[in-house]
């Protein structure tokens, strides 16, 4: 029937008519049935989160609720209270009128501010992630206001439906509604001008740093759960996730042309503070704490242990990674915001904000180095001068005669970190060795896990501590009390400190050594003499206080060391005279550069607000020149003189005046200026003094050889009337010559230096009697003989070398230097010729 009917059907136009109209009815019916469940769907999904909603505000409604039934049930006992005061009761209109106004107020001021945050978010957050976005909603201020907003409309929506439902008039309400309301509006007022603010970054970090110190502190000894794992992750994830949102806000920061400066410095000065902060609370957090991220280290096989190495052939895998903790992982993340935020501050040459920004850097090392993180506050250091030594050292065609004075200043502050580091490590160690760690142990209760974290042990000793801690604790479960003595304790916590303290002290000379190095060879490859200057002034500086501190780190390193008990243990090792003898190279080296800078420096036109680096170098040359001929050091004469004698020549061309007058202020210009000729000639005096002390004619020869070899490019105009014009000018007051204590300090040491020639005392014979007695001075030469007899003697180096050197050059005996100084000159030669003429004693005595 169906094979029949169906081709027959098949050909009839009204059977397709039909189908097609049953399709559309089927179709019909289909999407009705369709949308109504998907209305249902959505309809459920409404309710859910309605629910949801509901839920979420149970926890505010619930109180608001309370106090509003509160409210209406003391309303019986105020009543009396309030009309014996002299208050009418309200109106019922007037109550209804009041609260639906508190009602109005609190829903426009709502609205208002959503409007507010939708105008910041679309201006300013529009494409980022929705963390920044919620960070807008989650703004303590607005958040408290918000809440508060809600609960006052809450309430008065509560009171007027009770008041509806036929309840009295609360009395209560109109002093609470008076306050809360002028609350509400003046706060508004308050927090519409804070709304402007939200286009600032940092504003909206205030809640992310919270809830970071709200993680660390969860995590430190003490807090909730704080050595279970399972609390310990989740804060770490949560921390995590805080420090992404922050690195997202930084980068808003760094991309807006209008919030790169002040806003972003702002930024990362808070993280700065915080990261100080964050320092100190390490103290108090388990090293194995899964707060920190975890990392997977692979050992070495031939390091390993048998087991580990056959189990890994066998099964030919891999030894198996082991986890360790990174405890810089939040300093990783952070200071990189920092050295952007510098770079780009310093690009746009916004000096102040980079200045300020300096200072927080350097409070922040000082911070490290008080907890004797010495290695990672240079870490720090080297990172901010990479991020800026492009900017801060372009490379020149020729040489940068004038600096920006910032530029100066930034160099400045950076290369003077260092001196900071230090000083502030050893201000924290001063008072530090074996008493204060047995004091610290003896505080320790072993049996709190608490207590290891609470006595004021540095990071690095946690681990020590963490591992003891339980073997104390065994010790007392099983005998009963602690059986270790406190000296042994006191040692294996000693030997992690005078670990740190050798790893510390290597630092201060190598890595200090490093860093000044590379920034020195920055700035002089660039051609920027000022900038090198300025280095090299800091980094004496810097060794001239590790010089001074030493002896503290070696007093200290021998404390540690002192009273060691326990055999075997590996205890670290500390050079401390190899890494003198290295400071000293150094400075050798920093001393040749300095004098190589002095002459560079005194040819260009110093302008006034610039510090004088070459009259400093040319100083600091001279005063290592006269230590090296006390210490008979001629391969360091050498390198130096020659370049001192070309600065003090320039030093006087530039001083002296340049038009010669007769009245005071010139004569004093010109005294001040043949100081350095002055010098020079009382140093180059010494150089033959000493050379005869020393028995060292080499020593008397470089003076000698650097003197020829000028003179003789001057033959023409000989510069010796000069010198010997500026004797004559400087003793010709009565005033002490400018620079005099100086070259007397200088006299004196050199005495100082002669006192260990060897003396004898004489008898004085008249005749057959003796008149008295003397001291004669064993040595041969004149020279040594006659500056060695008595500390007060009127001679000086400048005496010595107009004998010795000046009257012998040619025309040198025409030379006027003054009758002081040829009175002088006569007693010398005549002391030389009676010492070598007199007989000896044993001859006088026969």
């Amino acid at each position: 029937m169906r094979n029949t009917l169906f081709p027959f059907l098949h050909q009839k136009r009204f059977f397709w008519k039909a189908r097609a109209a049953f399709s559309r009815l089927r179709f019909v019916v289909y999407r009705t049935l369709f949308g109504m469940k998907h209305h249902v769907h959505e309809e459920d999904t409404a309710l859910k989160s309605l629910g949801s909603i509901g839920t979420s505000a149970l926890k505010d409604l619930v109180p608001v609720i309370f106090i509003a039934t509160v409210l209406q049930l003391t309303n019986a006992f105020f009543v009396p209270l309030f009309t014996k005061v002299g208050f009418t009761i309200p109106q019922e209109s007037d109550y209804g009128s009041l609260l639906a106004a508190v009602i109005g107020v609190g829903g426009a001021f709502i609205g208002l501010y959503y409007a507010a945050i939708s105008l910041v978010c679309g201006a300013i957050y529009k494409e980022v992630p929705n963390n920044i976005l919620g960070l807008l909603t989650q703004e303590q201020v607005g958040r408290t206001y918000m809440r508060f907003l809600a609960w006052l409309t809450c309430l008065s929506v509560c009171l007027l439906v009770f008041h509806v439902a036929g309840c009295e008039q609360v009395i209560l309400a109109m002093p609470l509604f008076l306050f809360s309301a002028g609350v509400a509006i003046i706060g508004f007022v308050i927090l519409g001008t804070r709304a402007f603010f939200l286009f600032d970054p940092q504003i909206l970090s205030d809640t992310l740093f919270e809830r970071l110190r709200q993680c660390y502190t969860q995590v430190q000894s003490g807090g909730f759960r704080w050595l279970d794992p399972l609390f310990q992750k989740p804060a770490h994830e949560t921390a995590q996730t805080t420090i992404d949102a922050l690195a997202a806000l930084s980068e808003i920061a760094a991309n807006g042309p209008h919030l790169n400066g002040r806003p972003f410095a702002g930024l990362c000065k808070k993280l700065l503070a915080f990261l100080s902060d964050y320092e100190q609370a390490k103290k108090a957090i388990p090293t194995d704490s899964l707060w920190y991220r975890q990392r997977y280290t692979h050992p070495e096989w031939y390091q390993a242990s048998d087991l580990e190495t056959s189990v890994a052939y066998q099964t030919a895998a891999i030894l198996q990674p082991k986890s360790v903790s990174d405890p810089r992982w939040i300093e990783s993340a952070i200071l990189p915001i920092v050295n952007r935020c510098l770079e780009i501050n310093l690009k746009n040459k916004r000096y102040d904000i980079v200045h300020e920004l300096i200072e927080g850097v350097d409070v922040y090392v000082k911070g490290l180095a008080a907890e004797s993180q010495v290695e990672f506050a240079f870490q720090v250091l080297r990172d901010i001068f990479s991020q800026c030594e492009a900017l801060l050292f372009p490379q020149a065609d020729d040489l940068v005669e004038e600096e920006p004075l910032e530029h100066l200043g930034i160099c400045k502050q950076l290369a003077t970190m260092p001196i900071h580091i230090l000083l502030a490590y050893t201000r924290a160690v001063e008072s530090y060795g074996r008493a204060a760690i047995l004091q610290r142990t003896r505080e320790i209760t072993w049996k709190s896990e608490k207590s290891i974290y609470s006595a004021g042990f540095a990071v690095h000793v946690l681990e020590r501590l963490e591992w003891l801690r339980p073997r104390v604790e065994f010790e007392k479960r099983v005998e009963g009390h602690r059986v270790s003595p406190f000296w042994y304790l006191q040692e294996l916590i000693t030997q992690m400190e005078a670990k740190n303290l050798s790893a510390t002290t290597i630092c201060f000379h190598n890595e200090a050594c490093k860093f000044y190095r590379h920034w020195i060879e920055k700035a002089r490859t660039s051609l920027h003499p000022w900038l090198a200057a300025a280095i090299m002034s800091r980094e004496w500086e810097y060794w001239d206080k590790l010089n001074h501190h030493t002896n503290a780190l070696k007093q200290l390193w021998d404390d540690f060391n002192s009273e060691r008990r326990i055999e075997g243990i590996p205890w670290p090792r500390l050079d401390i005279n190899a890494l003198t003898e290295k400071r000293e190279l150094r400075e050798k080296e920093l001393l040749t550069l300095m004098s190589e800078e002095n002459l560079l420096l005194s040819f260009i036109s110093r302008p006034a607000s610039y510090p004088d680096f070459a009259g400093q170098f040319l100083h600091t040359v001279g005063e290592a020149l006269i230590f090296a001929m006390y210490r008979n050091d001629c391969d360091m004469v050498e390198i130096l003189f020659k370049r001192y004698y070309g600065g003090c020549r320039l030093q006087f061309d530039r001083l002296r005046p340049k038009e010669v007058q007769a009245d005071s202020l010139n004569l004093v210009d010109a005294k001040i200026a043949a100081a350095p000729l002055l010098d020079l000639m009382d140093m180059s005096g010494y150089a033959y003094l000493l050379s005869d002390y020393h028995d060292t004619p080499r020593l008397r020869d470089l003076i000698v050889t650097v003197w020829d070899e000028y003179l003789s490019l001057n033959s023409d105009s000989s510069p010796l009337p000069s010198f010997a014009a500026a004797v004559v000018l400087t003793e010709s007051g009565f005033e002490r010559e400018h620079r005099g204590v100086n070259r007397t300090r200088w006299k004196r040491m050199i005495a100082h230096r002669l006192k260990d020639v060897e003396r004898q005392e004489r008898g004085i014979y008249g005749g057959y009697d003796i008149g008295g007695s003397e001291t004669i001075v064993i040595h041969n030469s004149p020279l040594v003989r006659i500056f060695a007899i008595s500390d007060f003697l009127p001679y000086d180096g400048i005496d010595i070398f107009i004998a010795k050197y000046l009257r012998q050059r040619e025309n040198g005996q025409n030379l006027d230097f003054g009758g002081w100084r040829r009175t002088r000159e006569e007693e010398i030669k005549r002391e030389e010729n009676r010492n070598t003429t007199e007989p000896d004693h044993e001859t006088e005595i026969q």
